[in-house]
């Protein structure tokens, strides 16, 4: 009697179980292709596959159920799969404290300590934008000598070296108008020659100029520009700069002024992230530069496009991948303003995905400002709120001209006019300054 595999028990079970497999397989075979050489391709890869799973000893199911395929889920029973997410790396975290933004240079020392009397310095200014060829350049309209330098990228610029009180007679009258008062020109000077000094120690060490010519310095119109204002505030406070305090430490700062504060001043630490310097504070103004044009701006609309292409612009310029990588900008808000002047500080934007960037209010308008996009504008300042449209954002409430920080040049005007001296208008300004010859 044939024993059925089913029935099989014992240690000998699955040598009898592999000899029943096989005489079922060969009962499948015709009779007329039961030797090697006559059978089908198919029938000898089946074999092949039956045996090899039998000699390593596979065990075989008792189940016989096991061998049948599940039943097709109703439409009622049945769900979506699930989307299948690719492995993405890790969105960039917002860092807990906001870099300085490269393009304004290095995180410098808040003050640098000189010696009690050094010799007059001599200031490299660039006069020109990177181009092709050797500029072409007058050199009868500057003072000092004028050459050209090679960039790393091949590109040329002109630089103006000039001793640094005949460099103040040029930006003096390209800073402040021409009917303004005396005061007022000598307080720029002294704070125009402390900047300068400053940069000439710091960017200038590993630079090969140590200020532009321009408003991302101070503006320099080189011997065309001299007035005799200009000539006489610079002679009249010769050698004269300030010195604040930083760490226990007395030196030199970095005195930023610009044109109009809007009745809030912005300290360099909230502005960019400077080390904190006990005359760079916030403080507020009122209405002491409400003459100024600027002083309240209209309303401006601003894409989102806009928005989102000047913030990945800056993330990339800046090498911030938190900014870099985010998406279409779907919302924008204020999340922190100085509790002492109401200026905003932290802006906060959200793309489409979620994903959460934060930059510095001024470098938010700076972004707008430098994106080479010539399409997109920028707010006079980063004094205004926030208003958010579903294509567009609104910039109330503007107030001021330029970054706020340091003296505001229509309020020390509004000071000059009503008799206050030029040391009074730096305490205003740059509060607990001490001034100092140095040559």
């Amino acid at each position: 009697m044939q024993k059925s595999w089913k029935t099989l028990h014992g240690p000998h079970r699955g040598r009898w179980a592999k000899q029943w497999i096989l005489t079922r397989w060969l009962r499948l075979i015709p009779s007329d292709c039961k030797t090697p050489s006559r059978l089908p391709r198919n029938m000898v890869a089946a074999l092949s596959v039956g045996l090899a799973l039998l000699l390593t000893g596979c065990a075989v199911p008792t189940n016989p159920n096991a061998w049948r395929l599940p039943n097709p889920p109703s439409p009622s029973s049945s769900t979506s799969p699930s989307p299948v997410t690719p492995l993405m790396p890790a969105y960039p975290p917002v860092p807990a404290v906001l870099p300085k933004p490269i393009v304004l240079g290095k995180n410098y020392p808040g003050v640098l300590n000189l010696p009690a009397h050094m010799n007059e310095p001599w200031i490299r200014v660039k006069i020109t934008t990177p181009q092709a060829t050797p500029p072409h350049v007058n050199p009868n309209l500057y003072a000092g000598r004028v050459y050209d330098i090679r960039l790393a990228d091949g590109k040329y610029v002109a630089i103006n070296a000039l001793p640094i009180e005949s460099y103040l007679t040029g930006v003096l009258s390209k800073e402040l108008y021409a009917n303004w008062a005396m005061a007022v020109y000598r307080a720029q000077a002294i704070a125009a020659r402390t900047y300068a000094l400053y940069q000439i120690e710091t960017f200038g060490r590993t630079h090969a100029w140590d200020v532009t010519g321009t408003q991302s310095s101070q503006v320099y119109g080189g011997r065309d520009a001299e007035t005799p204002h200009s000539r006489l505030a610079t002679r009249q406070t010769a050698g004269i700069v300030m010195e604040g305090e930083a760490h226990s430490q007395w030196g030199v700062f970095c005195a930023y002024f610009s044109a109009c504060n809007g009745g809030a001043e912005e300290s360099a630490h909230a502005a960019w992230g400077d080390h904190r310097v006990s005359t760079l504070v916030n403080k507020y103004t009122g209405n002491l530069d409400a003459a100024c044009p600027d002083f309240t701006w209209s309303p401006m609309a601003i894409p989102m496009w806009a928005v989102s292409d000047a913030v990945h612009w800056w993330g990339v310029k800046n090498k911030l991948p938190y900014l870099a990588e985010l998406g279409s900008v779907t919302d924008i808000a204020i999340t922190r303003s100085n509790p002492i002047t109401g200026r905003p500080e932290i802006i906060t934007l959200t793309d489409a995905a979620g994903h959460i960037g934060e930059m510095r209010a001024e470098n938010f308008r700076l972004a707008l400002l430098m994106d080479p996009n010539p399409a997109i504008h920028a707010p006079p300042s980063s004094f205004f709120r926030i208003v958010v449209k579903p294509q567009e954002i609104l910039l109330v409430d503007g107030h001021g001209f330029g970054h706020g920080v340091g003296l505001s040049q229509w309020g020390a005007e509004k000071l000059a006019t009503e008799g206050y001296s030029a040391r009074y208008i730096l305490q205003m300004y740059y509060p607990g300054n001490i001034l100092h010859r140095e040559w």
